[in-house]
This record gives structure tokens, sequence and C-alpha cells, in this order.
């Protein structure tokens, strides 16, 4: 044996107890963040994760105590620790939003088989790592990699955390496979000192993958919190909020840039009629068909918001003369007006625009809303006429 590796044997006694302490406290854990964000997609499946794992390292002291086969111990924990380890990565695959009851129905069926493979080879300790490690490895990679995909800024550094715990268990299952693939036979294997090392390796590490998930769960309920405090709870739309805070943006942008964007103030015309004819239910239908009409004609550079009863607004960049931003308010009318069915009943959609354009019509956010206003008006005067929309510069 080399010299060094004779330096890194572990009390077994002591290593258990702080195995069996990490794992229930990772348990505990993850069943307090899935009651507190129960919303958050995986935290249920990951608190399971946790569960089993507990109850998988608890098995392993009964080695020595009672008179169950240490073979068949070892078995069960091997089954425990592959079904964690699935669901583990079932978790963060809901949690990144890849949710699929046909996957979650297949990988309930490969629960079975990991517990037969874990039993047919649970006499051969060599047979066993090989196969046990190499799964766990990968499932490990997958994990690690799926959870930081196309994450950015905190949240990236958040799950970073995770990812990398997940990336030293899988490194540390590749050195265990590495140890039964090089042994000569179970004894040499069952006697080398690594084992011990990846074990605490592995355990340590699924302490680290509870902080770094519990902090990527707390940075989605906190991104949850502040998009609801900036988003219309009826529409899905940026609520008067959230539009003030594009709109100085936009502003302070363009005039950093030189570029000029059209603001366009939207507002429907005999909605307070829907409301008394047909209830409050009907008109809050037809905010919502609005809304989905406006997202549809928002292109990705565009921004559409609601500011507030039956007012919404539409910001246009890269608008620099006006011609280009007449044009787009019909088009933006011939979509919005029209036809629709609201619960059984035949609800036509009309709208008045009113537009300005920045620089010309104002510099602030106060005097581009002012002129827009005011053209407004002028086209709801003539609702008929989806040309005054584009012809009120000239009433001005």
């Amino acid at each position: 044996m080399h010299p060094y590796l004779s330096m890194v044997n572990l009390d077994r006694t002591t290593l258990d107890l702080v195995v069996v302490c990490i794992s229930v406290i990772s348990m505990l854990v993850m069943l307090a963040v899935w009651r507190i964000n129960r919303g958050i997609p995986g935290t249920g499946v990951w608190a399971l994760a946790a569960s089993i794992t507990a109850p998988a390292f608890l098995v392993m002291r009964l080695i020595g105590v009672t008179d169950v086969p240490k073979a068949l111990i070892i078995a069960i924990n091997n089954s425990l620790a592959l079904t964690t380890v699935l669901l583990m990565l079932e978790g963060t695959l809901r949690f990144r939003g890849y949710a699929s009851h046909q996957r979650w129905r297949l990988g309930l069926v490969l629960i079975p088989l990991f517990v037969l493979l874990a039993f047919v080879n649970r006499d051969d300790m060599i047979r066993r790592y090989l196969f046990h490690d190499a799964i766990a490895a990968a499932l490990m990679l997958a994990n690690a990699f799926i959870l930081i995909r196309k994450t950015r800024d905190l949240e990236l550094l958040a799950a970073g955390i995770g990812a990398l715990s997940m990336s030293a268990m899988a490194a540390a299952f590749m050195l265990r496979w590495h140890l039964a693939f090089s042994a000569d036979d179970n004894a040499q294997l069952a006697g080398h000192p690594l084992l011990n090392v990846v074990y605490l390796v592995l355990v340590l590490c699924l302490l680290s993958w509870t902080y770094g998930v519990s902090a990527c769960c707390n940075l989605r309920a906190q991104n949850s919190i502040l998009q609801m405090a900036r988003e219309d709870v009826l529409t899905g739309l940026p609520n008067r909020r959230h539009v003030d805070e594009i709109l100085d943006r936009a502003i302070a942008m363009s005039a950093r840039n030189q570029q000029g964007f059209g603001f366009i103030l939207i507002d429907l015309n005999h909605f307070k009629a829907i409301n008394d004819r047909y209830g409050h239910q009907a008109g809050d239908l037809l905010l919502k068909e609005v809304a989905k009409r406006l997202k549809s004609f928002c292109r990705h550079a565009d921004f559409v918001g609601r500011i507030g009863g039956d007012e919404f607004v539409a910001i246009t960049f890269g608008v620099n003369q006006e011609s280009q931003l007449d044009r787009t308010l019909l088009r933006l009318k011939k979509m919005l007006v029209g036809p629709c069915i609201i619960q059984g009943h035949t609800v036509n959609i009309e709208a008045a625009l009113g537009s300005a354009m920045f620089p010309t019509d104002g510099r602030t956010a106060d005097r581009l809303m002012q002129a827009a206003d005011q053209r407004m008006y002028l086209d709801k005067s003539v609702p008929d006429n989806i040309l005054a929309a584009v012809t009120q510069r000239a009433a001005l």
C-alpha cells in the first residue's frame, strides 16, 4: 500500500455517525424547503429523494448489530441510493421546466430494475460497484448539466453550487468505480482506505447539494414575488409600475443612443356598457382577449402592458419617423378591433389609439403620456374610422 494511503484511514463508527447526522439534516432541510415552496416544481421530488437518502445510510448501521445478512443490507442501501439519484434528476428536470408524465412512468419502471440488479450483485463487491457507480455517476453529471443549463447571473451562482456538488459526487463515484475495476478481488477492494474517503465525500456533497438547491428555490421564490409586483394579475401583462420602469429606461437609452421610439396609448370603447350588460366576469374575459391580441402584435423587441382599467400601452422601439409609427398604429388597430366570443355572446372590440414619438413629442414620460392621451381622445371621437389613429397629428 502507498504510504500516503495509510494516512487516510478513517474510524468507521465515527464516519457512520457523521454520515447519518448529515443525511438526516439534509432530509429535514429539503422537507422544509418543499413545505415552504410547494408552488415550485421539483421541490417535492427533491424532498422525496432526501427522505430516501437518510434510510439508505441508516440501514448501513444495522451491519453487525442485527442478524440480517450484510450482503442483503448493502443491497438495500444500493437500491435506495440509486433511487435517490434518479429522483434527484427528476426533481431537477421539473425545476428547470422539463416535466413529463411519460418520463416519470419510465423512471418508476427503472426503480424495480435497480432493486433487482442490486440484489443480484449483493455478494460481489466489485461487480456491485461497477454497476452501481457507473449509473450513479452518469445520472449525477446529467443532474449538474441540467441544473445550470441556460442560467445566468444570480441564478447561475445558486445553481452552480448544486451543480458543483453533483459533479463532485460523480467524480467520487467514478473514483470508486476505478478502484473496483482495478481490484484483483473483493478482499483487496474492501480493504482499500480510499473507500471511506469516497463515502465521506459523497455525504458532504449531499449537504452541499442541499444548500445549493435550497438557494435555487429561494431565488426563484424571490423572483416570483418581484414578478407578481410588476405583473397585472388579470391579464398577465406588465402592470403600471413595470410600464413606468420600461418607459423611463427607454427614454434614457434612446436619449443616449439618439434613437427614437413610439409610445402608444390604447383605450377600449364602450367597455363599461359591456360590464353593465354581461357582468364583470365578461369584462374580465374581454380584457384577457385584448391582452392576448396585444401579445400577438408585440414583436420581440417591443413592449405591451396594462396601466389600469381598460387602458393599455405599447412601446415600439427603433421608430425614427412618423410614417413608421403610423404604420404600426394602423397594424395594431386592425389587430385589436373586431368580434370575439365572450361567454357565448359575440362582443365587438373597439379601441381608440393615441401615439407619441420620442423625442419629437416629448423627452419625458409625462409629456409623451399627455401627447398620446390627447390623440387617443381624438381617435375616440371617430371610432368607426380606422384611419383616425394615423391622422391625429394633423388635428393637433
